[in-house]
């Protein structure tokens, strides 16, 4: 019985800050940018993210459209509309998202990656992965910038990969929501 009423306890004690670890934003936003002069809010936005690998690019992908369709907004994912290696040409970029009748894109993808320490114990690797991004929306009415935002998030080698990118688009999303994107 003491014993429970210990492990109890502790519990009650770890909790709080375990649920705080959990909620804090992995991402750090180092430069953010918006026109002012955009008021519109974009009816459908062509997302696509530049990862150089296909797996990435549709968790990513998938994930920020079902965020974004989560908060009333309607989206599309670019790997269905181009499938092969990411087109970076912005003119090609524009017919595709004509094609899928989106007002909007956002280009999402990486600058640079920084390599944490590793260590491994008891057969599980630890460590992190600092990853650089920037992601800009562009209207497409009237062909320009609205937005742009550099990021540093980390990627911890021992949490699932789909989670962290969850969390990632998470805060992106709430940043721009933030910023009156959204």
């Amino acid at each position: 019985m003491k014993g429970l009423r210990i492990s109890l306890q502790l519990t009650a004690f770890v909790m709080p800050f375990l649920s705080m670890a959990c909620l804090s934003p992995t991402t750090n936003f180092s430069t953010v940018w918006k026109d002012e002069t955009y008021q519109m809010r974009p009816e459908k936005i062509l997302v696509i993210n530049t990862f150089k690998n296909p797996a990435n690019r549709r968790l990513f992908e998938d994930e920020f459209v079902e965020t974004l369709k989560g908060r009333r907004l309607d989206a599309v994912v670019s790997y269905t509309v181009m499938p092969g290696p990411v087109v970076t040409d912005r003119d090609a970029i524009a017919v595709q998202a004509k094609a899928a009748g989106a007002d909007a894109v956002l280009i999402n993808g990486p600058l640079e990656t920084e390599q944490g320490e590793v260590y491994t114990s008891g057969g599980i690797e630890f460590g992190e992965t600092y990853i650089h991004t920037r992601t800009e929306v562009y209207d497409m009415k009237s062909n320009r910038l609205i937005m742009s935002a550099s990021a540093e998030t980390w990627i911890k080698k021992e949490k699932p990969y789909a989670d962290q990118i969850r969390s990632y688009i998470k805060d992106l999303v709430n940043m721009m929501s933030q910023q009156g994107l959204f």
